[in-house]
């Protein structure tokens, strides 16, 4: 039977009992005390059952009986004497009137690290991975703070007082006597944690561009750029060097882009507290000094020469006696008012115009030139060509009557040949051979007249002679 139906069997006569005159004649007295005894130990138990059961904590409130502390858990209880007991979990604890407080964990990873400050002044850092139950009977803070992380070309400067672990581990020395900071140059890469509480880091508040417009980005303010990382990669910064006057009372704004490296860290920290603003002035002087003995005329005529870092002699002496250098600088233009401006727009309007009216006329006169040009080449060409025919002809010709000439020799000879050949066949004479030749020339004659002389016709060797008539 459970507390609440023993309580519940003798609830009824333990009200009844204070009329145990009227009922006295059902119950007798001798069972009606222990009775009632009985109930009210059992109402007792069922009121404060809670005290024989094991209760979990709760924050800020006393507590009686049996308390469960869970695994990974830190409390302090406050006993009823005032006196604070840290207890972790797992456990059991019997109390009575004792006030929980739970302690809140604070862990810190690989990249981070817990800062602890303690009631009597103390502070310690704790790399990560770690953590810690704040107490606040030993405890004033503890935070949770993320490694400075660093890349190859970052470097980052702290000061600390290294003989605070000195004076930490000496239990008789109640305070410094003399402390002795020092600057240490941490260079990445790497996750750098502090190494004690007293370790500060350098923040630099340079001057800087207020506006990411590269038509603005030339003006610098001061403080307007703060870091703690420092960087010793080559850089570059914009910066207009404004209403500078020329011989002639022109008023220009030169534009300058400095290239530049961190060379000695050390000499910047103890020559400087702002470089960029170094830079500025002494850029400013070099740029003065470069336009202030020239006219407006000369100075654009002469303006490629800012473009040499011999022009710079203020900046590169300064960069060096800080601890930079000054690698390359860029001229990027000029600017000049208004009005200035407009008339030196006007000008370049109309040289630009004549320059053009010049290139087109020059365009024109390379045409022309080109197109006779090429027809006196053609002409020369085609005077070859008819030069080479006429040769040619003439060679043919030449070739036509040596060829005639030859066939003419060639005729000839076959007819003194032939003459020879019948000459020496048929006896023939000189004079017959010359009249055979005569009429052979002539060609067959009309009229034959031949005279014979009077010897006997039949001799062969009789004189005669023939006339021809060719008419």
């Amino acid at each position: 039977m459970g507390l609440s139906n023993l309580f519940e069997h003798f609830a009824l006569p333990a009200i009844t009992a204070s009329g145990l005159g009227a009922l006295g004649y059902s119950i007798g007295s001798e069972r009606v005390l222990p009775l009632g005894i009985l109930a009210l130990a059992a109402g007792g138990l069922y009121r404060f059952r809670w005290l024989l059961t094991v209760q979990q904590p709760r924050n800020n409130e006393q507590m009686w009986g049996y308390v469960s502390i869970r695994q990974g858990e830190q409390w302090n209880v406050c006993l009823t004497t005032g006196q604070v007991k840290t207890v972790s979990g797992p456990d059991v604890l019997r109390v009575f009137g004792a006030v929980f407080s739970k302690l809140r964990l604070y862990s810190a990873t690989h990249s981070e690290y817990l800062r602890i400050e303690f009631l009597d002044g103390m502070s310690q850092i704790v790399p990560g991975p770690t953590m810690v139950h704040m107490d606040p009977t030993v405890h004033k803070d503890v935070k949770v703070k993320g490694a400075v992380n660093l890349t190859d070309h970052e470097v980052l400067v702290v000061y600390r007082d290294d003989s605070l672990e000195d004076a930490a581990s000496n239990k008789d020395v109640q305070g410094l006597q003399s402390q002795s900071v020092a600057r240490h140059v941490v260079r990445g890469p790497c996750l750098y944690v502090p190494k004690n509480a007293t370790e500060w880091t350098h923040e630099f508040s340079w001057h800087g561009s207020v506006s990411n417009d590269p038509a603005r980005n030339g003006h610098k303010v001061k403080d307007a750029v703060k870091f703690t990382k420092l960087r010793v990669c080559p850089e570059q910064t914009y910066f207009d060097v404004e209403n500078v006057r020329t011989n002639d009372d022109a008023l220009v704004s030169v534009k300058v882009m400095i290239f530049y490296r961190l060379k000695n860290i050390d000499m910047m920290l103890k020559e400087t507290h702002d470089p960029t603003a170094d830079f500025i002035n002494s850029v400013q002087s070099d740029v003065i000094e470069f336009v202030a003995g020239k006219t407006f005329e000369e100075f654009k005529n002469e303006s490629a020469q800012l473009n040499n870092v011999s022009a710079y002699k203020q900046l590169t002496h300064r960069a060096e006696g800080i601890g930079f250098e000054v690698t390359k600088v860029v001229f990027r233009g000029y600017g000049a008012p208004q009005r200035l401006q407009k008339m030196h727009d006007d000008a370049i309007e109309r040289r630009t115009k004549l320059v053009l009216d010049r290139e087109i006329e020059e365009q024109e006169q390379q045409v022309q030139d080109m197109q006779l040009k090429h027809e006196e080449e053609r002409l020369k060409k085609r005077q070859g060509m008819e030069v080479e025919t006429a040769e040619h002809k003439r060679k043919l010709q030449r070739a036509t009557h040596e060829a005639k000439q030859k066939e003419t020799a060639e005729v000839q000879e076959a007819q003194r040949q032939h003459l020879a050949t019948l000459k020496s066949s048929l006896g023939l004479s000189a004079d017959q051979l010359a009249t055979y030749l005569v009429a052979h020339e002539q060609g067959p004659p009309q009229k034959l007249v031949q005279i014979v002389s009077s010897k006997e016709a039949s001799q062969s060797n009789g004189s005669s002679f023939v006339i021809q008539d060719t008419a």
